[in-house]
């Protein structure tokens, strides 16, 4: 960004490695590519921005868990034998205690809604232990950072700046953008690989020197562009139109990582005037061993009416739709086939529907997982081995 363009507030740029201190890092390619090594190093107190991959026991469950962090905003996934849930912030109690709660996949977020179960976790230095509470019910929990072999360490990163559209107006609107983003923290060829295909997710220039210029460039062009929109309304606008206050979040999380796959999380929240915002997600399923990015054709071999029964089938006892009500009494249409936006975890598979794709912005995302025992006979033999490791 040019100097000579009013800022609301100055440029934050906050890097953290997983393994680093609570001490300010300076945004340099030294900083953002130190990573973690595979042997977990103790720390005293839980990270202000990280990301961490746990296993360990809820209850009598053996569970995973990938958890990013920003300041004060959790992001993450824990997988149960059968099922995987979001987790996010509920409580910050101290600066190694916190309260996470669960969240069903299809995250409609919204604020008020009842969490499944909360975390209640203490950070140990290299561990979590603590209790789940839900249903009446509570469960201890240790949870260990562990990155076994097929798995992958990363580097987490967060950026945000803004511009005000009217600089000598009190109380302008303003336009602000923010990042969260992931960088391998390894140097193999595939992590290497896996680096290049996370900056074409969030479309990185690829003159840019480092992660952090590229998003710099990104961010850049985006509040340019909304100053010329603003400049361009000439005299229309008479006084501070908050139809006018612009943002768009673009964050990337981990939604698995494990045998040699890793499943990047895509969510883009944006708003430019109208009545609402507007938000996707975008799944990325990389085969990193490999260095593929997977299609649904190498997870699967089924046609597509045998595919869209068993979606159909799912949608209808996940959303509650008896078999003798229409699937329009939630879906635009009476039926439901399978998309290309899926994903997959240690439970099944699952494709995501964004707003506006299959039903409408108040539906929120739709989410329908697919078990393995469901599609035993369809399983690619190879990616079958490798997922029950």
């Amino acid at each position: 960004m040019k100097s000579s363009l009013p800022y609301l507030f100055s440029l934050a740029v906050f890097i953290a490695s997983c393994n680093s201190t609570e001490k300010k890092t300076a945004a340099t390619d030294t900083a953002q590519t130190t990573g973690v090594t595979r042997r977990v190093v103790v720390q005293q107190h839980l990270p202000k921005n990280f990301y961490k991959r746990f296993q360990g026991i809820v209850g009598d469950q053996n569970v995973t868990i990938n958890l990013s962090r920003i300041g004060n905003t959790f992001t993450g996934t824990l997988d149960y034998n059968d099922k995987q849930v979001n987790l996010t912030t509920d409580t910050i109690i101290t600066q190694d205690s916190i309260i996470l709660k669960e969240s069903g996949l299809a995250n409609h977020y919204e604020d008020d809604y009842t969490p499944e179960a909360k975390l209640h976790l203490k950070w140990t230095g290299t561990a979590f232990s603590g209790l789940r509470v839900g249903d009446k019910q509570k469960s201890s929990i240790h949870l260990e950072e562990k990155y076994p072999d097929g798995s992958y360490t990363f580097n987490i990163a967060g950026y945000s700046d803004s511009l005000k559209a009217f600089p000598k107006k009190k109380n302008s609107p303003l336009a602000v953008i923010e990042y969260e983003y992931l960088m391998p923290s390894g140097h193999t060829p595939p992590e290497q690989w896996l680096d290049e295909q996370i900056k074409k997710i969030l479309e990185v220039p690829k003159k840019s020197s480092s992660w952090a210029a590229g998003i710099k460039t990104d961010a850049d062009n985006y509040l340019s562009a909304y100053k010329t929109e603003i400049k361009g309304l000439g005299t229309e606008v008479s006084g501070p139109d908050y139809t006018l206050n612009y943002y768009r979040t673009q964050n990337l999380y981990l939604q698995y990582n494990d045998n040699g796959y890793a499943i990047i999380k895509y969510f883009i929240n944006s708003y430019s005037g109208g009545a609402h915002n507007n938000y996707a997600t975008s799944m990325h399923c990389f085969d990193v061993k490999n260095q593929k990015r997977l299609l649904l054709s190498d997870v699967i071999a089924i046609d597509s009416i045998s595919l869209q029964k068993l979606v159909e089938k799912n949608f209808r006892i996940q959303y509650k739709v008896k078999s003798e009500e229409a699937l329009t009494t939630q879906l635009f249409e009476d039926h439901l086939a399978a998309n290309d936006n899926f994903f997959f975890n240690a439970a099944g598979i699952s494709f995501l529907y964004n707003p506006y794709e299959v039903a409408s912005y108040a539906q929120g995302q739709i989410v329908v997982q697919i078990s393995y025992k469901d599609l035993k006979k369809y399983l690619n033999p190879v990616f079958a081995k490798r997922i029950a490791n």
